[in-house]
């Protein structure tokens, strides 16, 4: 694989965020999440979903490989905290360490905005993420939710960030 390039991601990008948003949707998630869950997220809701992200506050990066953007990261950062609002990588890349690389650019930003330390939320079924992220030494911190928009239940992970 040739090196990716972690960049901030800008309005021409949009089409590709969806898809490979939509590619971790439809594939990575048919075993974790109810199909009237999945059924809830089409190329149109996810558009607007990511349009809505690149336009408010917060940094997206792009994975992007030989042209073809094959991952995404999303996050925020509010005084010292930060949060990890989203990573999705293709399915047909995962496995080759550019979810490490985003996770790790994301992680980055955030310290650089003063971020002392980090959460996100992972659907609970899902194992693999769940895996990756306390691989690279995010904790489970024991809270949960359901949020109403996928109504899935979620576990909550932390990181202090160095």
């Amino acid at each position: 694989m040739t090196e990716p390039e972690i960049r901030p991601a800008g309005a021409g990008d949009l089409a590709a965020i969806v898809r490979v948003f939509l590619e971790c949707w439809t594939v990575s998630y048919a075993a974790v999440l109810p199909a009237p869950v999945l059924s809830t997220m089409d190329e149109k809701s996810a558009t607007a979903l990511w349009a809505g992200a690149l336009d408010r506050p917060g940094t997206v990066l792009v994975a992007e490989v030989d042209g073809t953007v094959l991952g995404l990261a999303r996050y925020t950062v509010t005084g010292a905290d930060g949060y990890l609002a989203s990573l999705y990588v293709s399915p047909r890349s995962q496995g080759e360490g550019l979810g490490g690389r985003l996770l790790a650019a994301a992680e980055h930003g955030m310290a650089g905005s003063g971020a002392r330390a980090a959460s996100l939320w992972v659907f609970s079924d899902n194992a693999p993420s769940i895996a990756f992220y306390r691989s690279r030494g995010w904790e489970l911190t024991g809270a949960q939710r359901v949020e109403e928009q996928f109504g899935a239940p979620e576990a909550g992970l932390a990181k202090v960030l160095l």
